[in-house]
């Protein structure tokens, strides 16, 4: 839609030409007017027109003076002039330097004036097709560059080395390669509890403007920075170029405090948990990648340092680590064995607790590889129990189980071992159901037990997967093989169900019945009711003998 301004000395003229056309046909639906052209400039920059119709003669500024007031300003406003055969000149001169698309006669003519205002709309339209295909280009350029810039931190992560050449990177940050300088970071989400869909996409959308916003708001000067990113699950790896080579860091007391304090925001506002671990600045691009796995190292401090959200790596001169290690031991990889056989699962959670508080009193005297291998050994031996029992790991769990990949969902050792022990315990209930026959029919007692759990809540098979610690291409294939259902058939007929017998207590109005059961839209649970029972919810009612 666009918008008119009218200029014109004479207030019954310009409330004329308001009613001459049908301004709202033509794709006019604002109109604001001027009496004179000091006015009309005033008015014009305040408003920005899209269409500016005006009188030549008028005092204090005359129209051709208005418009060359304005023209560079206002450089997508189109210029009518409204003139009478006296000044029939003027409005050609105006037209021939460019400063006037057209003009209207006095008297006016409708349907020659008709004329000029469509041509003058099939410009404006022309215009804004213009600006939106370069709005795209530019937008699609800036996607790409986005993308080259996460592929070069990608593969210096994967390859463990930068390209070759240093002048991709200064192609990709537009600067001088002689003057770079790099910044590297790693910022991570924690989600609370089981990660929902809406803390992962909220973490995806927002990681990069996050760590952007938080630079900016304690380096005034890191307006001018460029920064690469990769997202990788819950991390996102990043640097900084700098140009600067004062360019303060964020060690300083001062500036962590700051650090601190914004990511304590962020995380309470979200109810998730961030961490920043920062690596030290380099010139040279072959020890950026060193430089990145090394502050992703320091993340791991989270676990050694509870309460902070900003780490930092050991300084050269800093006091090396103790000469200290950790395994599980053979005594207690022969109690978590009996635990499981025996099923003393009260004595395998305070064995797992004890463990958590073993590793977490070494995590800053031992490297993140040593702390990750004590997990894995624990991992290990439930594994070995499993092959005992005919599970087959591989096939039924999750890989971020197998891979450490949850490792970095936790922000505690305690937090993490618990979850350890959860599966431990879904791992014996397993075991005994494979030994009657009926695992499979377990499985989906339990995930239906979870479902009316959350009923009110978007569910999905990842969800579901994570609760219970199982791979979810494998629970996909287990509907269809067991019950020839995929998951969402076998959610909604819970959800049904559950209905059912919530629209027997009569008190409650359809409507809150549909979002007790998850259903955001009524219109939706309605038809998926219907669906499911040949009737709508009010049938059922009546058809049980209750009331609306």
């Amino acid at each position: 839609m666009y918008k008119l301004m009218i200029v014109e000395d004479e207030p019954l003229i310009r409330m004329g030409l308001q009613k001459y056309l049908d301004w709202k046909e033509l794709g006019f639906h604002d109109i604001v007017e001027a009496e004179n052209g000091a006015e009309g400039v005033e008015t014009a920059l305040k408003e920005k027109p899209d269409l500016i119709i005006t009188d030549i003669r008028m005092p204090l500024m005359d129209g051709l003076e208005m418009i060359g007031s304005l023209r560079h300003r206002l450089p997508e406003t189109l210029f009518v002039i409204w003139t009478g055969y006296n000044e029939f000149e003027y409005a050609q001169e105006a037209i021939r330097l460019g400063n006037v698309s057209a003009y209207l006669l006095k008297p006016l003519q409708y349907e020659e004036s008709l004329k000029t205002i469509q041509d003058c709309v099939r410009q404006l339209e022309t215009k804004r097709e213009q600006e939106r295909l370069a709005a795209a280009m530019q937008h699609n350029l800036a996607e790409n560059i986005q993308l080259k810039r996460s592929h070069f931190v990608k593969q210096l992560l994967e390859d463990g080395e930068a390209p070759a050449d240093p002048r991709q990177l200064a192609a990709l940050c537009g600067m001088d390669e002689a003057n770079l300088r790099m910044q590297p970071f790693v910022l991570s989400y924690v989600p609370d509890s089981v990660p929902s869909p809406q803390s992962k996409s909220w973490w995806r959308q927002n990681a990069e403007q996050l760590l952007v916003s938080m630079l900016q708001n304690i380096l005034p000067s890191m307006e001018r920075q460029v920064l690469f990113s990769y997202m990788s699950l819950n991390k996102m790896y990043a640097f900084t170029i700098m140009d600067e080579e004062n360019t303060p860091l964020l060690l300083s007391p001062a500036l962590h405090r700051d650090a601190e304090a914004f990511l304590r925001s962020a995380s309470a506002k979200q109810r998730i948990r961030l961490f920043l671990a920062q690596g030290q600045a380099a010139s040279d691009l072959k020890v950026l990648s060193a430089l990145m796995q090394q502050a992703n190292q320091a993340l791991f401090m989270r676990f050694a340092q509870e309460g902070r959200h900003v780490y930092e790596l050991r300084s050269a001169s800093a006091e090396p680590l103790k000469t200290s290690n950790i395994h599980l031991g053979d005594k207690d990889k022969m109690q978590l064995i009996s635990c499981l056989e025996q099923g003393e699962m009260e004595l395998l959670k305070q064995l797992m607790d004890r463990l958590a508080h073993d590793l977490q009193a070494k995590t800053g005297q031992i490297s993140m590889e040593q702390s990750l291998g004590f997990i894995q050994e624990v991992i290990a031996t439930g594994i070995r129990y499993a092959g005992k029992h005919g599970i087959n790991i591989e096939e039924m769990y999750h890989q971020r189980l197998l891979y450490l990949r949850f490792v970095d969902d936790f922000d505690s050792m305690p937090a993490l071992f618990e979850w350890l022990a959860g599966w431990m315990l879904q791992l014996r209930a397993d075991a005994g159901q494979a030994a009657k026959g009926g695992a499979d029919i377990a499985i989906f007692e339990q995930i239906e037990a979870y479902i009316l759990q959350h009923i009110d809540q978007e569910i999905t098979l990842q969800m579901v997967a994570d609760r219970f610690f199982y791979n979810p291409s494998y629970l996909s294939r287990l509907f269809k093989t067991k019950l020839n259902k995929n998951y969402m058939a076998f959610v909604t007929e819970i959800r049904i169900a559950f209905s059912k017998r919530c629209l027997l207590q009569s008190k409650v109005p359809m409507t809150d019945v549909a979002q007790m059961c998850g259903y955001a839209s009524y219109k939706h649970f309605v038809k998926t009711f219907r669906k499911l029972t040949d009737m709508t919810p009010s049938d059922y009612r009546k058809q049980m003998g209750m009331m609306d």
